[in-house]
């Protein structure tokens, strides 16, 4: 026997399947979808393989890196020297009061996941209760309070940063670049 559709359920499936939809059709770096138990995600991890390095592994960890993520819109480090080959841990802290993200990428990627996250946090705000996780590679969001961790093996490029994402934060300046030892 099928159950039909509740006047709720209805508008919530049609909504999130039209979000899930737009951002897979607009984004040129990433495939969104809804995980489970509520939480939206994102995931391609190809697009970020040669975005400045690929995921690191526990084992071949070179240094660890503390950055704290505050409410005035600032990392703790603005720059950040790595070496070709280096596998650095990070170990991420929001000492905010709202939600941050740490993002590894090219300034285009830094833009491509502005507007991903834009629509994603439009989603979550129609949808009280339901948390995003990121589920790329060079990606973290944190909630207030939480300590994460993102280890990445760096690939010697130019132009690569680091950012939160959430609407706003990265055009207030917090940001950051990377600066490759022995690069001009």
């Amino acid at each position: 026997m099928i159950t039909p559709l509740t006047q709720f359920t209805k508008p919530v499936i049609s909504l999130i399947s039209t979000t899930v939809l737009t951002i897979a059709l607009t984004s040129p770096i990433h495939a969104a979808g809804k995980g489970h138990d509520g939480h939206h995600s994102h995931v391609n991890k190809k697009a970020h393989m040669t975005a400045g390095g690929q995921p690191g592994k526990a084992t071949e960890i070179d240094r660890t890196i503390e950055i704290i993520a505050t409410d005035d819109l600032k990392f703790s480090h603005s720059s950040l020297e790595v070496k070709d080959g280096e596998t650095i841990k990070f170990v991420l802290i929001n000492k905010g009061e709202s939600a941050h993200d740490f993002t590894i990428g090219t300034p285009e990627i830094q833009v491509a996941h502005q507007k991903e996250m834009s629509k994603m946090m439009e989603a979550m705000d129609s949808h009280e209760g339901h948390k995003m996780e990121h589920n790329d590679p060079n990606a973290l969001f944190l909630n207030p309070g939480e300590k994460k961790e993102l280890i990445w093996k760096f690939k010697n490029t130019a132009m690569l940063e680091f950012g939160c994402n959430v609407p706003g934060h990265y055009q207030a300046g917090m940001k950051g670049n990377f600066k490759f030892k022995g690069m001009k």
